[in-house]
């Protein structure tokens, strides 16, 4: 086991301790537990940004040419995103729903190390391509976690409609912060997603000389794009807040995560993965 491969077990380790934390945070609303917890998530993210940024420098080229890279630098860009929306808006319970999710994405990126599983070809792997990949997965990541805070808001809006709280429920935010708080994730991801997608094309035209317009994982992308265009001109232009709203959210995710992971399961493209 290299360096990089003890920097990504150990990094997979703090994560399960951050998620250690965030239940305990969860179960007795315990603020300690909660610094606690972003504590160890930062050091656990630190030590998956300096196995990438080392792997980098040792090898010449991003390490994105492999199941394991691909999952590490998903996690990595889940960790950015959570800590993003810390920074924004200091709600504990956003650490105690999704560091599971994290530390589940960093610990298959680690088991998948230890035997090398390769996507494509090193050599393809250029710093525009890095970028463009990169970009994506913290659009992407930014995504995800907005429609966890989006599904939270549709949960706790409708218990305040009809009056039925469950006991979890007390310890989501405010509606109005989870509503802020998801304007914000998806506006990043919508950012970052756009940036990823402007890279791509670049490379398309690089590699294949032409942009593949018909390709599903493009189409979808675009789509993406367009979708959560519409989120933003239907608040601002028309005022649409609520429920309806997170329709648009949602679709979104859904469609940005069949464009990740079901085009190349049931369509075919062009794009490795």
């Amino acid at each position: 086991m290299n360096l990089f491969a003890v920097l990504l077990a150990l990094a997979a380790l703090l994560y399960a301790v951050s998620c250690f934390f965030s239940f305990r945070y969860y179960r007795n609303l315990d603020e300690s537990s909660d610094r606690l917890a972003i504590q160890w998530l930062s050091f656990a993210f630190g030590l998956q940004g300096l196995s990438l940024a080392g792997e980098w420098a040792a090898h010449g080229y991003a390490p994105l040419d492999s199941l394991e890279g691909i999952l590490t630098a998903f996690s990595f860009s889940l960790g950015a995103a959570l800590l993003a929306g810390r920074l924004k808006m200091p709600l504990p319970v956003l650490t105690s729903l999704f560091t599971p999710f994290i530390f589940f994405v960093a610990f298959l990126g680690f088991l998948t190390g230890l035997k090398y599983v390769p996507l494509m070809d090193s050599r393809l792997m250029t710093p525009g391509m890095a970028s463009h990949i990169f970009l994506t997965f913290l659009g992407f990541s930014h995504f995800t976690v907005g429609f966890g805070v989006g599904v939270a808001y549709w949960i706790q809006e409708g218990q305040l409609k009809h009056h039925r709280f469950k006991n979890w429920s007390y310890r989501l935010p405010a509606l109005e912060d989870l509503d802020r708080l998801t304007v914000f994730y998806i506006g990043m991801g919508f950012l970052f997603w756009f940036g990823g997608l402007g890279l791509g094309t670049v490379q398309a035209f690089e590699v294949w000389n032409r942009l593949p317009i018909g390709d599903p994982k493009i189409v979808g992308s675009f789509l993406v794009l367009m979708i959560y265009a519409c989120f933003f001109l239907l608040r601002w232009a028309f005022k649409m807040r609520g429920r309806k709203s997170m329709v648009l959210v949602m679709v979104g995710y859904v469609l940005a995560l069949f464009t990740f992971v079901g085009v190349r399961a049931f369509l075919t493209t062009q794009h490795v993965f």
